[in-house]
């Protein structure tokens, strides 16, 4: 249903949820960053069949 180019957005997001909180509220803001993308994009990632696209890149935070 969503190719690379979407895997690839919903990672920057949740990349960015993660960034977010931690400048807020330190390691625990990153967990909670972390908490509200899976709960979020989770869903809709679960549906694509592409690996973790920041992974590929070296840029993920969370593996």
């Amino acid at each position: 249903m969503f190719g690379r180019k979407a895997a690839q957005k919903l990672d920057t997001a949740a990349g960015a949820l993660h960034d977010a909180g931690k400048k807020v509220a330190g390691k625990a803001g990153g967990k909670a960053g972390d908490a509200i993308a899976n709960a979020v994009l989770g869903p809709i990632r679960s549906r694509i069949d592409e690996s973790c696209t920041n992974c590929s890149r070296g840029k993920c935070k969370k593996h």
